[in-house]
């Protein structure tokens, strides 16, 4: 039915009164342009890959210093023995697609339209989703700037000396930073919210994470600090024979993931800047005793940031 209109019709509920047609009339509408997004708002495209940390501050993340936590520095590390450069981002396990850190987002792959029409709009962007583990490998192996050689030892080999790491060297970093309760004001720096009234029930959480990773890896009933020290020591001294007098390990000419992930270690317990309580705490005590794993220690950071050749 068509509208009823004309001089003897009533206006409708929708019907604009006439002085406020006459102001507009006077003062029409207009189209302002957008306003730029804040400094802080997420980027519609990234040139360079992102890698997701943890790290103590944004001025740390944004000049690439070495993460705090080992996972994150081993990832960290082979990106740059493979060349690849990445705009490192503070982040949190909350943040993570797959509940832990660290993770990488491909840089933004753009699509332009093949159109006529369409192609004067902005190319369409396609998202990238986020890599984790030996897909972090494949990605820094595929856009390295040199060829990586491949590892010549034997998977079965080359499994026996990462659970060096994981079985024997990782339990005891676990108990010294989450466990010893000289180290809780460091924990507290690195891992607890700012506000007093979380860091309490967050501090628990940790702990007990820790604790049960520590049982769970060692397969025993309670924990014994002696006993986590002794294993690192072992673990310390078998890596230090894998090493011998080569530069890199396994005797491959460039440092490869292994050398990274010892590395993610070695550094991070001498490090003077970490935190540790006193300054010579039962790690690295056990680690200076073997020279050639503080030479390759000091070796690769040299190499990976060699802005900041001179620091130990």
């Amino acid at each position: 039915m068509a509208a009823v209109t004309g001089p003897n019709s009533r206006p409708g509920w929708f019907a604009v009164p006439a002085p406020v047609r006459e102001l507009f009339k006077l003062f029409p509408l207009t189209t302002l342009p957008a306003d730029p997004l804040p400094e802080r708002a997420p980027e519609r495209t990234r040139p360079r890959p992102r890698l997701y940390v943890f790290a103590r501050t944004e001025e740390d993340a944004r000049s690439g210093r070495p993460s705090f936590n080992p996972q994150c520095l081993k990832w960290q590390t082979f990106l740059r023995i493979a060349g690849v450069e990445v705009d490192v981002v503070p982040s949190t396990n909350h943040a993570s697609p797959s509940g832990a850190l660290p993770f990488l987002l491909p840089p933004t792959i753009t699509q332009s339209s093949s159109t006529t029409t369409e192609s004067k709009a902005a190319p369409a962007l396609i998202p990238t989703r986020p890599l984790t583990g030996s897909k972090i490998e494949r990605y820094a192996k595929d856009h390295s700037s040199h060829d990586i050689p491949a590892d010549s030892s034997s998977p079965s080999r080359l499994e026996a000396y990462e659970a060096l790491l994981s079985q024997s060297l990782r339990p005891a970093w676990l108990h010294t930073l989450y466990l010893d309760p000289l180290n809780i004001p460091l924990l507290k720096t690195l891992y607890l919210p700012p506000s007093p009234i979380l860091q309490l029930p967050s501090l628990h959480v940790l702990r007990n994470a820790a604790t049960a990773e520590i049982l769970k890896t060692t397969r025993s009933a309670i924990i014994s600090p002696d006993q986590l020290l002794s294993d690192a020591t072992d673990a310390l001294r078998s890596l230090s024979a894998l090493l011998s007098d080569d530069e890199w390990f396994f005797g491959r000419p460039e440092p490869g993931l292994f050398d990274a992930e010892v590395f993610a270690y070695t550094y991070l317990i001498l490090d003077p800047q970490f935190g540790w309580a006193g300054d010579h705490h039962s790690l690295a005590k056990c680690l200076v005793k073997f020279g050639n794993l503080v030479e390759h220690r000091t070796r690769l950071y040299e190499r990976c940031w060699p802005e900041s050749r001179g620091e130990k």
